[in-house]
């Protein structure tokens, strides 16, 4: 991780900060001698949790508050340098089920976000974690910044306006803004016990345990998966290369990995790995999540190779060993 060396002495603010992006940005911005901030709602149903701070760390101050508060982010933006702007709703199902709670999380709380970083500290250096479901069910594979953004889900929806209201205060308000559009993201510190934060951590948590594994429909759908210390290096590089110039404010960047395996060749390789003797099966679809499915998917970074000199470094069957090592010698995540 030595791109967030040039961090040591500045200033971070990390929202969300105590869930599992979040919490592996401030504990690596931390580790690398930067004065972290973390912001975070605690929001019941989003797998936060104050332990995923690593306590040997001095330097990490930790605030309950929302990011639509503006008499806490008044305060806690005094004399920051860089926002890793990572609160949100993340969960598909979930946002059709209560469609203005994920609203007022992805989109209101965002522009109330982005107006006080306006009014109070419009130098600081903002990065935003966006999502691959802004793409909808891909026309192509992989997919690139051009293709058409035509979400499936009241999710994907919100966080493309999200990721638009950022550019646009990048690009009217000159707030240095860059979005990044992630894929299917594991590694320490995801939640084991939420519903809804994706497939992988339901696959690693079941794996652990020796349960069954149910795969949907027949399992040759194929996803691109990155592990979680190639985002937090992607994160800190887009930063870096807004706030030397290098790219433009309001950029929108896919990150995406080279490898690209079926969800059954997934839950195959988490089960062999976790040695409990998991059994793997395939059943239908339920209909309520048949109707947003996006089919398969594989993101193009190309973008982000040439822009913040990227490119994923962790091959998916590594990552998972090294998942299953951490979730071994933390259990309470199970």
């Amino acid at each position: 991780m030595g791109s967030l060396n040039s961090f040591a002495g500045t200033t971070c603010l990390v929202t969300g900060g105590l869930g599992f992006i979040g919490s592996n940005m401030a504990n690596s911005l931390a580790a690398a001698g930067a004065h972290v901030r973390v912001l975070d709602a605690l929001i019941s149903q989003h797998g936060g949790d104050e332990r995923n701070i690593d306590p040997n760390l001095g330097s990490v101050e930790v605030v309950l508050g929302n990011i639509a508060d503006e008499k806490i982010t008044k305060k806690i933006l005094v004399d920051v340098d860089y926002i890793f702007n990572i609160a949100g709703q993340v969960s598909h199902h979930e946002s059709m089920i209560d469609p203005l709670r994920d609203t007022d999380i992805n989109v209101t709380s965002q522009l109330k976000f982005l107006e006080s970083i306006r009014q109070y500290r419009s130098s600081a250096v903002v990065v935003h974690t966006s999502t691959r479901q802004v793409y909808g069910t891909p026309q192509y594979l992989p997919v690139d910044e051009q293709h058409p953004t035509v979400p499936r889900d009241i999710n994907g929806v919100n966080k493309l306006a999200g990721e638009n209201y950022h550019r646009l205060y990048g690009t009217v308000h000159g707030v240095r803004t860059v979005s990044l559009r992630l894929s299917n993201v594991f590694g320490p510190g995801q939640s084991l016990q939420k519903t809804g934060l994706g497939f992988l951590p339901v696959f690693i948590a079941r794996a652990l345990r020796g349960q069954p594994i149910e795969v949907f429909g027949d399992g040759v759908q194929q996803r691109d998966c990155l592990y979680v210390s190639d985002v937090v290096d992607a994160l800190g590089k887009a930063v870096q290369q807004v706030a030397s110039g290098l790219i433009n404010a309001g950029e929108v960047i896919n990150l995406g990995h080279t490898e690209v395996l079926s969800l059954l060749e997934i839950a195959k390789l988490v089960v062999s790995r976790s040695g409990q003797g998991s059994t793997i099966s395939c059943i239908p679809w339920p209909e309520e999540l048949a109707r947003i499915d996006i089919g398969g998917f594989s993101g193009d970074y190309a973008k982000a190779h040439e822009l913040l000199n990227w490119q994923p470094r962790v091959a998916f069957a590594d990552g998972v060993e090294q998942a299953l090592d951490f979730y071994r010698r933390n259990s309470w995540y199970l």
